[in-house]
């Protein structure tokens, strides 16, 4: 079958490939495309028949290699037309303007969303008439090249099903000619049109033989913002009797387009972008002045803002920092149930100045979680908003410090925002009768107080019923988590106590003893967990169990000693909850992995951890810091203070165990509802329950009829939508554009924010994920940001350097816990340092030394 591209009904997918589609819809809408035509895949029926029966085909299914690739690709390419096809091919061919013609593939698989072969299938250009045939048999062969099969091996994708169809356009002989992109594909922005350009035919940018000139145009200013013009030395231009030929131009160095035909292309990418409504490039030509569209496609590799947090072309933009990752150590995106419910536990402690509707300082949906910056800004003032913004590492803070924040303040504030600073000041008088009696009372009888209110809440959260209303019960849980906010004093006396010592220290060059005076406080769960399973894997018959289903079987067996025994139902029954992206309420818990503990006690090293060290370096720390008090005449002000200070702000982490320990039985209570639900047919497996909203569970316990898998389908379809993103950008606008910080190099060395005091060297340790691969002793963990999962990494750890992340985030307060010397606030790292390479890590002023380079890897 023939298509031309003039064809009123556009025929589908399969049979005519992406290409060829894509260029029929534009033809079919107006756009300047070069007529021409498209050989079906079923036109090349008997040519399939005939390569698939060979030996050849069976041995490339057998073993895809680039010998067995290549020579069915031969095969292929010595392939000529049946009569029946060349009689169709010739009455279709002669209707053609011109005489020269460019052949291209359109493989069925191509220029889809989330595949693309560029530069894989075979173009050839200037082709004569005579020589359309063995061009068309060369494209076809292409199908079989074996960069094209890799590709798919790599995606999954079945080679049995390899077909192809193949285009025969006029061809254009370009005076210059290029690509567009209706959004910057370098910094996502919607609203920048990327235009690169050189002379003669685009095959020199293709083959990446020159360097294009590069236009950005803003399509909301409609002007052109930016030019980098390039000597562009070679060119390839059409030979009226066939075939291309390499020139230099005139001017290599003048610019390849006039404004006006800048302006004009942006406007024509904008035009294809508005048709196929989604970002698209193009691959374009001008020739004797008049602009031609040669392909268009859809662009896979842009990040899609939620729709809820686009504005309009021309509307007030707004800036939004991705909280997740800065604050709770993991990227990845949380579940339906899970986003839902860790937004309702902010709106209760922290409502006042956080919230987290869409309309508010901390929108929350889909997985995500954002601060905007421009309500805050807006809302508190550019003084008070930098204060608030100030606990974010430095990646944050250069981004910024290069932005005209100005041009994100919004002209007004939503209705629910006004009136914030008020709501502040609310939030610090309601704070201030526990605050004033934990730092005037008994700092003592406090963490008592506050002990007493966890433990009240810890037993109503254990005792959930699943047979009561499931919003209901959440409701009730998380007012009682706001309970612990009123406890909030004590963190502050701790705070309060530890400024007091820095103050005594002004002038000393103690800054790395003040720092480990807060090694390993009291009342921090996650210090406490690290000292737990380091005396579980320090038992030997812990060291002498060999795997993880010997050590399920010996507790099963209640095979190792009563004391192990007694030791580990401690670590089960206190920190069982947690786990990875333990703020997800969907998240597996250690309890129910029990074989996944066995993999984190094994990983810790007994004979030489950061655990073992940490009492002996605070002690050692306070020991100086006490001597010199000495000296100054200060030493009972200062020990009462490190006694407070250490008494109290290892408390800081505690809200947050407080948290995930009734996360945790609402885990196991939607998990009892998702099974009665599945029982029932209406979920196929418990973990489905994640999926919806508390009030869509809530309503499934009292209506049967509620069809679930649709609110499920409903719900998830945002996730699909950015499923291919790995990456998620720290700073995004409300425009899609994202901002990235510039890694800071002073001398060689890489500055960041300094988290944790101390130098040392070593190989660096490259993880994605906490039990990727081992860490030895010695060694450097290079890694995104860390949460309290992270624990038995950090135990071997001899030093800490993080991607994002500040002081408060958990990897830096697990790092100071432990004194390792850790750096943060260093986006990009992990695409510079590699495992072993030798690193030094300065803690105490952020700063990491690249010293030499693994080139044995």
């Amino acid at each position: 079958m023939i298509y031309k591209f003039n064809i009123i009904d556009v025929p589908n997918l399969a049979e005519i490939g992406g290409k060829a589609k894509a260029l029929i819809e534009t033809t079919k809408a107006g756009f300047p495309v070069p007529e021409g035509l498209v050989l079906a895949v079923s036109f090349f029926d008997e040519w399939l028949q005939n390569i698939k029966g060979s030996d050849g085909w069976q041995a490339l299914l057998t073993d895809t290699t680039k010998v067995n690739c290549d020579r069915v690709k031969a095969e292929a390419a010595g392939l000529r037309f049946t009569t029946g096809q060349r009689r169709a091919f010739d009455e279709q061919v002669k209707g053609l303007a011109g005489d020269l013609f460019a052949i291209r593939s359109s493989s069925p698989e191509e220029d889809l969303k989330g595949n693309s072969f560029a530069g894989m299938y075979e173009t050839l250009l200037g082709v004569t008439r005579p020589g359309l045939e063995e061009a068309v048999a060369k494209a076809f062969s292409s199908c079989f090249d074996f960069r094209v099969t890799e590709y798919k091996k790599q995606n999954n994708i079945d080679l049995s099903n390899t077909c192809i169809a193949v285009i025969v356009q006029h061809q254009i002989a370009s005076d210059v000619s290029g690509v567009g992109f209706s959004l910057n594909p370098l910094n996502n922005a919607y609203d920048e049109v990327v235009i690169n350009a050189s002379f003669g035919l685009g095959e020199t940018i293709v083959s990446g033989s020159v360097t294009p000139d590069i236009y950005i145009f803003d399509s909301v200013k409609n002007s052109i913002v930016e030019k980098q013009i390039n000597e562009k030395s070679l060119a390839f231009y059409l030979k009226m009797d066939g075939g291309i030929a390499a020139q230099t131009p005139p001017e290599p160095q003048k610019q390849a387009l006039a404004d006006l035909q800048i302006i004009e292309l942006a406007a024509l990418v904008k035009e294809g972008e508005k048709y196929y409504r989604k970002p698209i490039d193009i691959e374009w030509a001008y020739q004797n002045g008049k602009l031609y569209l040669l392909q268009a496609r859809p662009i896979t590799t842009y990040l899609p803002l939620f729709p809820e947090l686009v504005t309009k072309p021309g509307e007030d933009k707004l800036l939004y920092l991705d909280v997740i990752g800065m604050t709770q150590g993991f990227t990845d995106s949380m579940s339906v149930l899970g986003t839902e419910l860790w937004a309702d536990v902010l709106q209760e402690i922290k409502g006042e100045t956080l919230v987290c509707s869409l309309d508010g300082t901390m929108p929350t949906l889909h997985g995500r979680q954002y601060l905007n910056i421009s309500y805050i800004y807006k809302a508190m003032g550019k003084k008070i908003a930098g204060k608030m913004l100030s606990i974010y590492d430095d990646n944050v803070k250069r981004i910024l410090s290069n932005l005209d924040i100005a041009e994100y303040l919004p002209s007004k504030l939503p209705q629910a925002l006004k009136g914030m600073k008020l709501n502040a000041v609310g939030m610090a008088l309601k704070y201030l009768p526990f605050t004033v009696r934990a730092i005037f009372g008994d700092y003592r009888k406090a963490a008592a107080d506050y002990l007493e209110v966890v433990e009240g809440i810890k037993h109503r959260s254990d005792n959930f019923n699943y047979q009561e209303s499931f919003s209901q019960t959440v409701d009730e849980a998380i007012k009682d988590i706001g309970k612990i906010v009123n406890t909030v004093g004590i963190i502050l006396s701790g705070m309060l106590a530890f400024g007091r010592v820095k103050r005594m220290f002004k002038g000393y060059d103690i800054k790395t003893e003040v720092t480990a005076l807060g090694m390993d406080l009291d009342g921090n769960p996650t210090s406490e967990m690290g000292h737990l399973m380091f005396k579980l894997a320090s038992y030997d018959e812990f060291q002498n169990t060999p795997g993880r289903e010997q050590f399920i079987n010996k507790l099963n067996n209640e095979s190792y000693s009563n004391q192990f025994r007694s030791d580990f139902k401690e670590f089960i029954d206190k920190y069982g909850v947690r786990g990875f992206k333990e703020i997800d309420v969907a998240s597996k818990r250690a309890y129910e992995d029990i074989g996944s503990v066995y993999d984190r006690l094994a990983e810790i090293n007994i004979d030489d951890s950061q655990i073992a060290k940490v009492i002996q370096k605070r002690q050692e720390a306070y020991d100086r810091l006490y001597s010199i008090a000495k000296e100054g005449g200060f030493e009972k002000r200062f020990a009462k203070q490190a006694e407070i200070y250490q008494g109290t702000y290892g408390y800081r982490e505690h809200p947050k165990y407080v948290i995930v320990y009734v996360l945790a039985r609402l885990h196991d209570l939607s998990l009892r509802i998702g099974e009665r639900f599945a029982a029932e047919g209406r979920l196929e497996n418990a973990n489905q329950v994640f999926d919806l909203h508390k009030s869509e569970i809530t309503r499934a316990q009292r209506d049967s009829r509620i069809d679930l898998q649709k609110l499920r389908g409903k719900n998830l379809a945002p996730y699909k939508v950015v499923g291919h993103i790995k990456d998620w950008p720290l700073v995004i606008d409300s425009r899609g554009k994202i901002f990235k910080p510039e890694l800071e190099i002073k001398d060689g060395d890489l500055v960041g924010t300094a988290i944790a005091p101390g130098k040392v060297r070593g190989k660096a340790k490259v993880l994605h994920s906490p039990y990727e691969k081992p860490l030895y002793p010695g060694e450097i963990l290079v890694t995104t940001s860390a949460e309290p999962s992270w624990t038995p990494i950090f135990i071997n750890a001899a030093g800490v350097v993080m991607e994002i992340g500040g002081m408060l985030q958990h990897g830096g307060i697990i790092a100071r816990e432990y004194g390792i010397p850790c750096v943060s606030g260093l986006l990009g790292l992990m695409d510079i340092v590699k495992d072993g390479d030798l690193l030094e890590v300065d803690g105490s002023n952020g700063v990491v030394k690249l010293i030499s380079v693994d080139h044995t890897r």
